[in-house]
């Protein structure tokens, strides 16, 4: 009785569900085939019905073509819709019945869209998995979507070709429509069906009212390859599906994970985890530069309105273009610069997108760099030679190249070269592939090619395009055009295969007037500008800025060129900041540069490794690399005097605080110049023609200094002493000083001095009174008392020095003029 009873309830629980979900009707092959034949009687003139091949049990895989044959199709689109997964996923195949009866309609879309595309629809590429065996594979085995097979993939991924076309008869099907038409669109459609159910719960293979899924336009869960380019075209196609009632999934934008990739393997867990895989819809991308999608529908009505979102798309002009069409002409690109199709009417371009498309591999790109306002270029090179011509490290290089490529144009291009301040052609490829490409991989372009510039300004006037030197005119089949269209004023430039250069090189150069004036160059708070001497560094901009004397991102120059006749004497400027802080456009703040460039003298001011570049290097003392870095850089200006017209007889070394003392430690160390080096920079000089410097520290001796400013706490932190303040770092430097006094020999400078140094100037402005020995002070690192310690050595010795501050009675001086008086030219 119990076993009766059981039997009874899971009937009535069969009855309840049926009566909430009543089965759905299932559709047959018969009136799958008889619709076909009916649309194609009933519509005669624009809807046509093809067999592209058979399937299993001799089915027919049928293609129903729908076009309005009253105009022609020359600039007509195409857009192929497919369902590679069809079979277990009916939706798919009922989604497609459903899209194409309403292109049949009289709806007013539907009727312009026959006018202006062709549209082919292929509703069931698997009909024997459709309506025998409900399962992805055919009957050898092969799954059409993912070109897989009992062994593995049939793709050939490198030749996009199938190892085993005799197992896949109902993908050579799709792959000849393809290759038949070469659409600029492809939609493959997935669906709600019985892929879950196993062979034993199929039963009467029955979907139900009410069986949906989450639908999602554009791609494929496991496949993120599988999607249109744009992500407009996608939205475009949701936002028509919502108006219609629909939602739709945006993947890995809804889920909010980045994409996967191999480096990224150890963070899959947090990653979207579909793959980028080839599957066997990028057939179309692979060889005609197809935008290809995937489409999963639960409601065929949601499907209807979603493609009706796409084939607007394709009947109107998009975003940047000018002529209706879907977005797939660029063929290849390099930094917001295209190679385009050509051509005035779709089919045109269809035969140009096909051509490049499977060349484009062989071009090489690149443009003038840094871009720059009023000025545009783009350079493709389709030959081997043309690549060697490109292949330069500068632009005189490239200027003298042209001239042999170009002929009577060359100058104009030149012209347009010289008038900029680009430093650099910018390729895309290496200087090293450039030169080894081979002639074997020269193209040529037979349907004509096209290039696209882009323009950030809305009405820019005075435009002029030149082609290889040669001004281009208004033409849209031989010229240029140009539009304001997604933020820019689009340039396409056009040439017919007429006029397609035979030496393979296309030189574009644009020039324009912006209509509007962009200052750029965030600038800080006043505050902060007048602290920094902002304005009076922009004034002098260097002749040379962040020049490199080393490796290190620290060892870098600014340098000021005099305009002289005869080689100028040089000022070289190290700047403070405890060796850990600051950089060289502290110059600015100390010394008005200007007024040296006035004189005749050139100007130099460094940069150099901090404490902790050295610390983090374990170099002991850290101090060395700051004090190596300050002659290195010497070394460097002075072997380039010939070059800048330097006269490398009358530098002096200036600076301020840790500066001032590098500065010191140069003038009083013998000479570092290594003659048999055979590193020219080595073989130059660190003597100087004297220092002038400012609050700087002589000794780094700390016995020495404690005896001459009892409160003096400086010099741990250049010794390896790490602490938050100095007496942290002062006092285990005074405890440990046996153990430095070698390294104190080396970097200090007064352990330096002898009797042919040269002259020390020291001005030392931040004394509140008279400087005494022995007594504390208010600024003990930088009190004039230091610079009393330096005069009584250098002067004992015979050396010239002198130490100026608020108490000595003189005249207040600065190291500006002394400077200017050390180094100015005598006057006759």
């Amino acid at each position: 009785m119990r076993h009766v009873a059981f039997i009874l309830l899971t009937l009535l629980s069969l009855a309840s569900a049926q009566e909430k979900y009543p089965p759905m009707h299932r559709l047959t092959w018969e009136e799958y085939a008889a619709t076909l034949a009916h649309w194609s009687k009933k519509y005669p003139k624009v809807a046509r019905l093809y067999n592209r091949g058979l399937s299993g049990l001799n089915m027919p895989v049928y293609l129903l073509r729908i076009s309005d044959p009253t105009v022609k199709e020359t600039d007509k689109q195409v857009c192929l819709v497919t369902t590679l997964h069809s079979g277990p996923e009916r939706t798919g195949t009922t989604g497609a019945m459903a899209f194409a009866e309403w292109c049949l309609s009289d709806d007013p879309l539907a009727m312009e869209t026959r006018k202006k595309q062709v549209v082919l629809v292929m509703p069931c590429v698997n009909p024997l998995a459709m309506f025998i065996t409900d399962r992805f594979r055919n009957e050898h085995g092969v799954d059409p979507y993912t070109g897989t097979g009992r062994l593995g993939k049939l793709w050939d991924v490198k030749t996009v070709t199938l190892t085993k076309p005799e197992d896949a008869p109902e993908l050579n099907a799709v792959l000849s429509v393809i290759d038949e038409y070469q659409p600029e669109v492809h939609v493959d459609l997935h669906g709600t069906g019985l892929q879950e159910y196993s062979p034993q719960q199929l039963g009467p293979r029955r979907m139900y009212h009410g069986q949906i899924m989450t639908e999602v336009t554009g791609g494929a869960y496991s496949n993120y390859a599988l999607r249109p380019w744009d992500w407009r075209v996608t939205e475009a196609m949701i936002k028509a599906g919502q108006e219609a009632g629909f939602p739709s999934d945006r993947f890995e934008a809804d889920a909010q994970r980045t994409f996967w990739g191999p480096e990224l393997a150890p963070l899959g867990r947090k990653l979207w985890h579909g793959m980028p895989l080839f599957y066997s819809a990028h057939y179309s991308y692979a060889k005609y530069h197809t935008m290809i999608m995937t489409q999963e529908v639960a409601w065929e009505q949601s499907l209807v309105a979603r493609m009706k979102g796409l084939l607007s798309i394709g009947n109107q002009v998009w975003m940047d273009e000018r002529e209706p069409g879907y977005p797939v002409n660029r063929m290849r690109h390099f930094v917001g610069h295209y190679v385009t199709t050509y051509g005035k009417t779709a089919t045109e371009r269809r035969a140009s997108r096909h051509e490049l498309w499977n060349k484009q591999s062989d071009l090489a790109l690149g443009f003038l760099y840094p871009q720059t306002d009023g000025r545009e270029s783009f350079v493709v090179a389709t030959t081997a030679a043309a690549k060697k011509l490109l292949a330069v490290d500068d632009l005189p290089a490239l200027r003298s190249n042209l001239k042999s490529a170009l002929g009577k144009y060359a100058a104009n291009v030149e012209r347009f070269i010289e008038e900029g301040p680009e430093i650099k052609l910018a390729m895309e490829l290496a200087k090293e592939q450039l030169l080894s490409a081979q002639e074997s991989a020269d193209i040529k372009i037979e349907h004509g090619i096209g290039f696209r510039l882009r323009l950030p300004y809305k009405a820019p006037s005075g435009l002029v395009v030149q082609l290889n030197g040669a001004a281009l005119k208004n033409n849209a089949v031989d010229g240029f055009t140009s539009w304001f269209a997604d933020g820019f004023t689009q340039i396409q430039v056009s040439v017919p295969p007429a006029k397609v250069p035979t030496n393979g090189l296309f030189f574009i150069t644009c020039a324009y007037e912006p209509d509007e004036k962009r200052p750029t160059g965030w600038m800080p708070p006043a505050e902060v500008q007048k602290a920094s001497f902002t304005a009076t560094a922009d004034a002098t901009p260097p002749t040379f800025t962040d020049l490199h004397y080393g490796e290190h991102f620290r060892q870098t120059m600014d340098l000021w060129l005099a305009k002289s006749e005869k080689p100028a004497p040089v000022l070289f400027y190290i700047h403070g900041g405890g060796w850990g802080a600051q950089d060289k456009g502290d110059i600015h703040q100390h010394l008005k540069v200007q007024d040296f460039l006035d004189k005749g003298i050139a100007v130099v001011s460094i940069n150099y490794r901090f404490l902790v570049d050295a610390n983090a290097a374990g170099v002991k003392p850290p101090l060395q690399w700051a004090l190596h870095d300050a002659a290195r850089a010497l070394q460097f200006v002075r072997s380039k005097a010939s070059e800048w017209n330097l006269d490398k007889s009358r530098v002096a070394a200036s600076g301020v605080s840790a500066g001032g003392c590098s500065s010191l430690w140069l003038a009083m160390h013998d000479d570092m110049a290594d003659p048999k080096s055979t590193d020219p920079i080595a073989r130059a000089s660190t003597r100087v023609l004297f220092t002038a410097t400012k609050a700087s520290q002589p000794s780094l001796d700390p016995q020495e200094i404690k005896e001459w400013i009892p409160n003096s706490e400086y010099g741990g932190h250049a010794f390896g002493y790490v602490g938050k303040k100095r007496p942290e770092t002062f006092a285990p430097f005074l405890t440990n000083r046996e153990q430095h006094l070698p390294d104190i020999q080396r970097y200090s400078p007064l352990a330096h001095a002898s009797a042919d140094d040269p002259p020390a100037y020291m001005v030392c402005t931040k004394d509140d009174k008279p400087p005494v020995k022995g007594e504390p002070q208010t600024d003990p690192t930088h009190s004039a008392v230091l610079g009393m310690m330096m005069q009584e050595k250098l002067k004992a010795l015979g050396v010239p020095c002198e130490v100026h501050h608020p108490f000595d009675g003189q005249p207040t001086t600065t190291i500006q003029e002394i400077l200017l008086r050390g180094l100015a030219p005598a006057t006759p």
